[in-house]
């Protein structure tokens, strides 16, 4: 009989994970995996945040830079190699019809519109020439800065010739007796050297100060007057019709003249004129900054801070104008004065403050305050209903806050980009600024 015998072979149990512990070593994983994700999406959120400020940041202080470089060049022989004019006038029929002055440096409200000497493209401007106003009400917000200086030393007529024209007694005689104040017509000892199309300077002493004029050569001839010739300066576009008697406001409002007050034939006699060359090779030129609106890939448009380049004779453009810096949404500017020649600022105003107040000649300085939004908009942000660059404590002149749109009103939408705001303050450098 046999009997068993206890087998020395033992089963080997192999164990393996279980369905419950795959699943649930699955959802750790797709957990870790996601929230893998969420870190890397928002590191790349951040990344693209830092890299859109410092685009921005190095867009707007290069653009600061270039500021300062034309600020530093405001004035530079504006009135040519002649004594320093306490202001200049002009004209431009085609910039709303009215006298204006040309300061050094000088800024306005937007929209106001670039002049230009072609009608091409939109009502003023040349065809891809952005068009300032196309930014709409939000220009509200921002100035339209104007720098203007010669890039180089004005030379006198090489040929010889005296670079100043005295005006004669015979002033009261030009024209049949109407005299230089309504004929424009101004008696000159000689015209030699001067030619038509030329750009020159009438200066005038008048109340203490040296008046300037910007004047276009149309006509050079006999005058009626005896023993003496003229030149003529009225144009269809850049002396009034009505002659000099037109600048009396200006005059007025830059307190060379008191209210009320008006030219004289007796105020030519003696004035100087000087011949700066050809109007259309002049190099006075003023550089103008404002926010323009340049066309997107989306089909939309897109804030830039412009910089276009004007010559100073004839108010064209010189080259179509070229954006800086990308999203900014206002530039704005104070003007440092020092009515008390102290030798410091001591009063921020807005420019037309500085006119009001006849401060013209005392700006020391200008800051600037720009705004600029993000490149890429931000979902997860809502912005605030404004934006307002701090005010200097000294004096009136206060920053306006920017108000953020929203998409109504036909305006943009920016209520979920990220805005930041750059101040600068640049020293008036040039010594030939007008007193």
């Amino acid at each position: 009989m046999l009997t068993a015998r206890p087998s020395h072979f033992t089963t080997r149990h192999q164990r393996g994970l279980s369905l419950i512990e795959l699943m649930v070593a699955l959802v750790i994983s797709l957990i870790f995996a996601i929230a893998m994700l969420i870190v890397q999406s928002s590191l790349t959120k951040q990344n693209a945040r830092m890299s859109d400020v410092m685009q921005r940041d190095t867009q707007t202080r290069a653009a600061l830079d270039l500021i300062s470089r034309d600020l530093s060049n405001a004035g530079f022989l504006l009135g040519g190699v002649g004594p320093r004019c306490s202001i200049l006038l002009a004209y431009d029929s085609a910039v709303g019809g009215q006298p204006f002055a040309q300061y050094p440096v000088s800024a306005a409200s937007q929209p106001l519109p670039l002049p230009t000497s072609t009608t091409a493209g939109s009502a003023n401007y040349p065809a891809g020439t952005p068009n300032p106003a196309a930014y709409g009400t939000q220009q509200q917000f921002s100035d339209m800065l104007f720098f203007t200086s010669a890039t180089s030393a004005l030379q006198p007529p090489g040929n010889g010739n005296p670079a100043a024209y005295v005006v004669q007694n015979s002033t009261t005689q030009a024209a049949n007796g109407q005299g230089a104040l309504n004929s424009s017509e101004l008696p000159l000892g000689s015209t030699a050297g001067l030619a038509v199309g030329d750009a020159a300077l009438l200066r005038m002493p008048l109340g203490g100060q040296l008046v300037c004029f910007r004047v276009p050569i149309t006509h050079i001839g006999p005058s009626t007057a005896p023993a003496s010739t003229y030149i003529d300066s009225k144009s269809t576009s850049l002396f009034p019709s009505t002659g000099y008697a037109a600048f009396n406001g200006q005059l007025v409002n830059a307190g060379v003249l008191p209210s009320g007050g008006s030219l004289t034939n007796a105020n030519f006699v003696q004035s100087r004129l000087t011949d700066l060359g050809p109007q259309s090779s002049s190099n006075v030129q003023t550089v103008v900054y404002y926010i323009g609106a340049y066309a997107n890939a989306a089909g939309g448009s897109y804030p830039m801070l412009v910089r276009a380049i004007l010559n100073a004779q004839t108010d064209t453009l010189l080259s179509p104008p070229v954006p800086v810096a990308a999203g900014v949404v206002s530039l704005q500017a104070l003007f440092g004065v020092d009515e008390t020649n102290s030798g410091q600022v001591t009063n921020y105003l807005t420019w037309p403050a500085v006119v009001s107040g006849n401060y013209t000649a005392d700006v020391r300085s200008v800051l600037f305050a720009l705004v600029t939004k993000s490149l890429q908009n931000d979902m997860n942000y809502t912005a605030p209903a404004s934006i307002s660059p701090p005010s200097p404590s000294q004096g009136p002149g206060q920053f306006s806050p920017y108000v953020v749109p929203n998409g109504t009103g036909g305006l943009p939408d920016y209520s979920h980009d990220h805005f930041s705001v750059i101040e600068s303050e640049f020293a008036v450098r040039n010594q030939i600024w007008p007193h």
